[in-house]
């Protein structure tokens, strides 16, 4: 197991610095005039660092079985969320964005950490009432309106 997650760190090292290599090229550019490698420059840093924390993290402390590693993970509930995602994109045009995105974060705050019910529908309206506000009015953005009209 530690082979295992040696090589992935490594894998997602040689990538960011692959990705920082190429955004590079593209001219980085400085934080008032940034160029068109600015983001993916900085964003090949982030996961360099990231996956250099990791690897460190992972050479001090990895030992014991991949049981106990992935004994106490609960594979339905992981399974209830990707099904939710899959039904979240497929229902998205026909829902609409603001009722799709209710209804998935219903699903998703109630199966990752069982809120009470209240708790849940003003976080899920919270969650929807952010996203709409973040991408229709800050960006300007067009998304589905559904067959509700909303």
């Amino acid at each position: 197991m530690r082979k295992t997650y040696l090589f992935a760190n490594l894998f997602w090292l040689a990538l960011a610095g692959f990705a920082a290599a190429e955004a590079w090229r593209l001219k980085v550019g400085g934080l008032h005039t940034p160029g068109p490698g600015f983001l993916p420059f900085y964003a090949a840093i982030l996961l360099g660092a990231l996956s250099l924390v990791s690897l460190v993290q992972d050479l001090r402390e990895m030992s014991g079985p991949a049981s106990e590693v992935w004994g106490g993970v609960r594979w339905g509930r992981w399974a209830v969320m990707v099904a939710a995602l899959f039904i979240y994109v497929a229902v998205l045009e026909w829902l609409g964005f603001m009722a799709a995105t209710f209804l998935l974060m219903l699903v998703l705050f109630r199966l990752l950490e069982p809120y009470r019910w209240t708790t849940v529908v003003l976080f899920s309206l919270f969650t929807m009432a952010s996203a709409y506000v973040f991408f229709v009015v800050l960006l300007d953005g067009r998304l589905p309106v559904g067959v509700l009209g909303f």
